[in-house]
């Protein structure tokens, strides 16, 4: 068997070519429903602000998730306390440091302090904040979020 191996490898074949095309943004990354190729999730466009100061782009969105890039400006720049009926949320940081405050269904109290590398898990019912603890730099992370349909914002005073 090696021998007929070796004989295959030794003996002539075609060069298969596959043609690739430089990345072009053909339309907005926001809203997108289909499998998109983003060379850097930190180069992604800003959007507006939302209130509290953090810009929430849509990276991605099929399926049962939705994916996006979130920025919180330096010096106060944070996600307001929420929580979701049924969502979950997946914090990946990408550069910079936050802390994410937490509040479980049981009253549980944790804070979290993100930095690229780490990795958190907030599920439904438990009340969340993400405060970004810099004076100078800008905090970006990669959010999942499921089930899609299902997912709702749903503010604490």
């Amino acid at each position: 068997m090696l021998v007929s191996i070796a004989r295959r490898l030794a003996s002539p074949t075609k060069a298969i070519i596959f043609k690739t095309r430089p990345f072009q943004q053909t339309r907005a990354i926001t809203n997108a429903t289909k499998p998109d190729f983003i060379p850097s999730l930190l180069d992604v466009r800003r959007v507006p602000a939302k209130p509290g100061n953090w810009h929430p782009t849509l990276v991605h969105s099929s399926g049962q998730t939705k994916f996006t890039v979130i920025r919180l400006a330096p010096a106060g720049g944070e996600v307001p306390s929420h929580y979701q009926n049924e969502g979950y949320d997946y914090f990946m940081p990408l550069s910079g440091e936050a802390v994410i405050e937490t509040k479980t269904k049981d009253g549980v109290e944790k804070d979290y302090e993100m930095k690229p590398g780490s990795f958190l898990s907030v599920g439904p019912g438990d009340v969340h904040r993400v405060r970004n603890v810099s004076e100078t730099e800008e905090f970006v992370f990669f959010i999942a979020q499921a089930p899609r349909e299902k997912y709702d914002f749903v503010a604490v005073e």
